[in-house]
């Protein structure tokens, strides 16, 4: 029966229908629920100053991905020596590899689609990519956000810190990839497996609830 849920057949009545979406969740919890886990990295701290150097993102169905978006992203300036220390991404890399912006941009919103967003800090990310994406599209995005940093701090309020890896390292969680976007969406999705579990034990298990739960 689990399978029904996920045939090409129920994912496009899915999309003519959002109500399906409802009665997946009903049936299998936050596993049920089709996300996309997303992190970005950036040559600075503000949207308006900084550019995105790197984008990544994890479809996930059923509690498993199925799918993998990863972008270096050509920038108009330079990468200051602190993010090079940091991430390892170097103006050369992004000259050799990267793609432009806008062509970046319009390949992660495809990947995306309405679905809802994963991230770690999403106050960060979020509004990075849509100020990059107005300036680009005249638009922005508009799907449901689930920030794991939120969550970490509702359901592990003991925690001394609520960083990723400081996070990943309590569930003892691997971090061989940190401040790269694959390996930290790779971290975030390990992430979130582990709070399905404990949003479930407080009686969250489905979208709606996990946003009032999360705000």
């Amino acid at each position: 029966m689990h399978g029904f849920f996920y045939t090409e057949e129920f994912v496009k009545l899915e999309e003519q229908f959002p109500l399906l979406r409802r009665a997946r969740e009903q049936f299998l919890g936050l596993l049920g629920l089709g996300a996309v886990i997303i992190d970005i990295e950036t040559t600075g701290l503000l949207p308006a100053e900084a550019e995105i150097t790197e984008i990544a993102g994890l479809r996930i169905e059923k509690g498993e991905i199925v799918d993998v978006f990863s972008a270096l992203v050509k920038i108009s300036g330079e990468v200051p020596p602190e993010i090079v220390k940091l991430t390892g991404i170097t103006k050369e890399m992004l000259e050799e590899t990267g793609e432009a912006k806008p062509k970046a941009l319009s390949s992660f919103l495809d990947f995306i689609g309405d679905r809802p967003l994963i991230a770690h800090n999403a106050e960060f990310d979020i509004p990075f990519l849509n100020h990059h994406l107005h300036k680009s599209f005249g638009r922005t995005i508009a799907s449901s956000l689930i920030c794991t940093l939120k969550l970490s701090r509702k359901l592990l309020p003991s925690l001394p810190s609520h960083r990723l890896a400081k996070v990943a390292e309590h569930f003892g969680i691997p971090t061989p990839l940190t401040h790269r976007a694959p390996g930290d969406v790779e971290i975030t999705f390990q992430l979130w497996l582990k709070f399905i579990d404990l949003l479930g034990q407080k009686g969250v298990h489905n979208l709606d609830d996990l946003l009032k739960f999360a705000a």
